[in-house]
């Protein structure tokens, strides 16, 4: 039986704006414009979808999130007529929970982070002889949907393979979808540019530590990119995949969702931010992949993000201060400056002191390495 996806296909834009900035081709993936605002609604509503297959309509869906995965799996409990039940943190904001319970589900709070709220929907399940309990980023189902991406963008390149895919990393789910993808489509050699912020970067600190790192809080604005722990399969596709862990300020992140909003007329949450914040900054772009050119190909994924409004940047901008108000950023991988950069208040100029290169090892993991001072 032909089961029609939760999700839509999404386009895939070429950014005159951002492609003049970073003197190179800048496709931008229009996540944002899933029914359930983020690319989500891809992996989650497959596993649902299955759920619903092998359970029927008597199936409990439960899930344990206060974001965007909550939302997608309200959505498609909804969609498919069966129940839901999202358990969110303390720290659920009450826009989001509005959200998901517009949406039909039931919301439960428990505990201050995503763990605790995760031991309560498991607790669910077990009592409930109809309880099928759905992660927000680790499972198969989910990285197998949030794959079908690569597809519809090989076919709207019309055979061109990019030279490089950026995707912000959270719990891994939506990276390891691409790379599935990606490694299904012919495309293993396409580097991937996994994006976190400081604070979030737990997929950054494993890569570099060889092993699995569990943050003991998060402290990022990106609170969607929050999980303590990335899923053990990141690790695992990042040793046969070419991937560029790199880590970006909040400021960064939340300036990104401002200058896009602006070129674009799109609203999105600083997880998106960061990702955006590499073609927003091209010193960055040029000196981790310096062989770019204006013929090169780059594929943003716009994961999108349902937790934001207007007020939110605005406290951000605030926070942050206005763009051109930051003297400098640093970017770090581990302990090392990467890249710091001094911005001129009234040209908006930006200069690289310390530079990166996409540098792959062995031909697996990639390394992100100083490069040496530029003038």
């Amino acid at each position: 039986m032909t089961v029609r996806p939760l999700h839509n296909p999404t386009p895939l834009m070429h950014s005159t704006e951002l492609s003049r900035k970073t003197q190179t081709n800048i496709w931008l993936k229009l996540e944002n414009l899933q029914p359930s605002g983020s690319f989500k609604i891809r992996g989650l509503g497959n596993m649902c979808q299955k759920a619903f297959l092998k359970h029927g309509p008597e199936a409990h869906l439960v899930c344990s999130s206060g974001g965007n995965a909550g939302l997608a799996v309200a959505y498609s409990g909804r969609q498919l007529g069966v129940r839901v039940t999202i358990v969110v943190p303390l720290s659920c904001s009450e826009f989001m929970m509005k959200k998901i319970q517009a949406e039909g589900a039931h919301v439960e709070k428990e505990g201050e982070a995503w763990d605790e709220a995760d031991l309560r929907a498991r607790a669910i399940v077990a009592n409930d002889p109809h309880g099928v309990y759905i992660p927000p980023f680790d499972h198969l189902d989910i990285w197998e949907g949030n794959s079908t991406m690569i597809p519809e963008i090989k076919m709207q390149l019309g055979g061109v393979v990019p030279d490089a895919i950026i995707c912000c990393v959270g719990g891994g789910g939506l990276m390891n979808g691409v790379i599935l993808g990606c490694q299904e489509a012919g495309w293993g050699k396409v580097p991937i540019l996994a994006v976190e912020t400081h604070g979030a970067n737990s997929f950054q600190q494993s890569v570099l530590a060889g092993e699995l790192v569990t943050l003991p809080k998060i402290t990022s604005i990106a609170t969607t990119l929050g999980a303590k722990r990335v899923s053990s399969k990141s690790l695992e596709l990042s040793l046969v995949h070419p991937v560029v862990p790199f880590a970006v300020s909040d400021a960064m992140a939340a300036r990104a969702c401002w200058n896009f909003l602006d070129d674009h007329r799109f609203l999105v949450e600083p997880s998106c931010g960061a990702s955006l914040s590499i073609v927003y900054t091209p010193a960055l772009l040029s000196n981790i992949f310096p062989n770019l050119n204006q013929d090169s190909n780059v594929v943003m994924i716009v994961c999108g993000g349902s937790n934001v409004h207007l007020d939110q940047l605005n406290e951000y901008k605030e926070m942050f201060g206005a763009e051109g108000q930051q003297a400098s950023i640093a970017v770090r991988s581990g302990d090392q400056i990467l890249l710091k950069m001094t911005t001129d208040a009234t040209s908006s100029s930006q200069r690289a002191i310390l530079s990166t290169t996409y540098k792959p090892s062995n031909g697996s993991v990639s390394d992100v390495a100083i490069k040496g001072e530029q003038a």
